[in-house]
């Protein structure tokens, strides 16, 4: 009975450390029922949508995350294809609890339970407002530089087919304006750097634009990463429960079988031979089966611990990360 309890709290300790993981987690995550009332956040879920706890949201409609219209456009036929694909990835709009809008890069999973039928979703958001923003100023960024070359080119262009057409005049004039001519192919000159300059400045900024699409190229990535990593840790938890659920069955029959048999022999009453052959030890002595059912039951714990400990140290190395 001892080690049923011990392997008990062996799994209320691994489901606290799992939940720990989710809570530290640095993007949102929230569960909800089929009825799309939330069931739990954790803090950064809480934070990006401009609440101060988590406890303050538990109980309310997902659709507290949403305007009507992302509502009706986006969030229900997002979990539609959710419940039919049994998870999806795709950017959804969101509002703060102060009414600003923002948008997330989503990825949400149904939930089952032991008979493999849905009984939630869970979402996990990334909040890609900074790189919304940085396209957006990218964008901006190229259209008014491109004006800007174009209307400085333009320019440059027109003034030396001005001076060009002043030298010709100058040389058509004769020796006098040899000076005015000499001025002016300076001021040529001049012109001619100003157009290097500018090469020099469009270079630059086509420099400038390749970082940019760097550090866009690499929060992409971090967000793929982040995504495979969320996965990752689904697939582990839905094996960690099957695992649970296995052991703790075995443990309660086993557990049972050995009570039954205390019982009898605190009533006095004698073994029987079907009490035997249920036991698995026909004709051995009374003591003889508990032993063996103890020691059943103290290798399923140990093998329970064993398998359990890379588990966890693999979470908790994903989560140091």
């Amino acid at each position: 009975m001892d080690s049923v309890i011990a392997a008990h709290k062996q799994v209320g300790r691994t489901l606290r450390h799992l939940v720990a993981i989710a809570e530290r987690g640095r993007e949102g995550i929230v569960v909800f029922d089929l009825n799309k009332v939330i069931q739990f956040v954790n803090a950064a879920w809480a934070v990006m949508h401009g609440y101060k706890t988590t406890d303050e949201l538990i109980g309310k409609q997902i659709s507290t995350f949403h305007t009507e219209e992302q509502m009706a456009s986006d969030v229900i036929p997002f979990i539609k294809e959710t419940e039919q694909k049994g998870q999806f990835t795709g950017r959804l709009g969101h509002v703060r609890g102060d009414g600003t809008p923002f948008f997330t890069e989503m990825l949400m999973v149904v939930l089952n339970d032991d008979a493999v039928r849905a009984v939630g979703l869970i979402g996990f958001a990334a909040d890609i407002t900074k790189k919304e923003r940085t396209e957006e100023e990218l964008k901006r960024y190229r259209q008014h530089m491109a004006e800007l070359i174009k209307q400085r080119t333009e320019e440059l262009e027109a003034s030396n087919s001005r001076l060009q057409s002043q030298v010709t005049e100058h040389e058509q004039a004769g020796q006098k304006l040899k000076q005015e001519m000499a001025e002016l192919s300076a001021a040529s000159e001049q012109l001619r750097e100003q157009i290097r300059e500018h090469e020099r400045a469009k270079d630059e900024l086509e420099q400038h634009i390749d970082k940019l699409e760097q550090r866009l190229r690499r929060q992409s990535d971090e967000l793929t990463a982040a995504r495979a990593r969320f996965q990752d840790e689904i697939t582990m938890r839905k094996k960690q429960d099957e695992y649970f659920k296995q052991q703790t069955d075995t443990i309660k029959a086993a557990g049972e079988r050995l009570q039954a048999q205390i019982d009898k022999l605190s009533a006095g009453a004698p073994i029987g031979e079907s009490d035997m052959s249920k036991a698995g030890d026909w004709g051995k002595p009374a003591g003889s089966i508990m032993d063996n059912e103890k020691t059943m039951l103290e290798n399923v714990f140990r093998q329970n611990v064993v398998l359990q400990k890379p588990k966890l140290n693999t979470a908790a190395e994903e989560n140091s990360h």
